[in-house]
């Protein structure tokens, strides 16, 4: 039987602690790619979910939709009531200069903010007084949102029309800095998600878009 020697024990338990760290940093590295490829599916299929919302059927003869279609139909935000859906798609929002297209849920609750980027409760609805703000991940949804600059045109789709909005600025704020939603005397609308874009974690700012409305085309149907 062979001894080990006194003076190798800390080679051979620096050696397990190296072996340890790797395997530990070979399984982040797996569940980081994991996660990635996970959420890039996410984004694809809201991205062209918002993009089929409103859009007519292109079946020659009317059907009923199925349980997912329907899930997808813009519905007006005052028929969900204090206690509605969280998950409910009331309306989309696109920026085609940075390739973001992605539905506007109820809330901001996790299980909305899975599916889509949320209303922000107690702002404004599309096209409405005041300020709206919609908050959105930025490992997902609102990604594309480190492209975007001042000038860029924001189209927002509401069960009562389309609104086009443009962007003045964007600003970086800490999380308690809830004046970025202050209610303007005008329709504005703002943008919300976590920076920096590249954090690993709970990113600790908050990267903000602001944008005004340029027009509308109400629904008169």
């Amino acid at each position: 039987m062979q001894m080990m020697l006194p003076e190798n024990r800390p080679k051979h338990r620096g050696r397990q602690v190296a072996r340890a760290a790797q395997l530990l940093l070979t399984s982040a590295g797996l569940l980081a790619m994991l996660y990635c490829g996970w959420a890039g599916l996410q984004m694809h299929a809201s991205q062209k979910a918002a993009a089929a919302i409103g859009q007519p059927s292109q079946s020659s003869s009317p059907s009923r939709p199925s349980s997912q279609d329907a899930r997808e139909e813009i519905v007006p935000a005052a028929s969900l009531g204090p206690e509605g859906d969280p998950t409910a798609v009331i309306g989309r929002m696109e920026i085609a200069q940075i390739g973001l297209a992605v539905p506007i849920t109820a809330d901001i609750t996790k299980e909305g903010l899975l599916r889509g980027a949320g209303h922000v409760p107690g702002t404004a609805f599309p096209g409405g007084l005041g300020t709206m703000g919609i908050a959105g991940h930025r490992d997902t949804f609102f990604r594309p949102l480190r492209q975007i600059r001042a000038g860029m045109q924001i189209k927002v789709t509401g069960a009562g029309g389309a609104y086009w909005y443009r962007v003045d600025s964007t600003e970086i704020v800490d999380p308690d800095e809830v004046k970025v939603l202050n209610i303007a005397a005008q329709p504005m609308l703002t943008l919300i998600t976590c920076y920096p874009f590249n954090y690993i974690g709970a990113a600790p700012r908050r990267f903000i878009v602001h944008a005004h409305l340029l027009s509308a085309a109400p629904d008169k149907g």
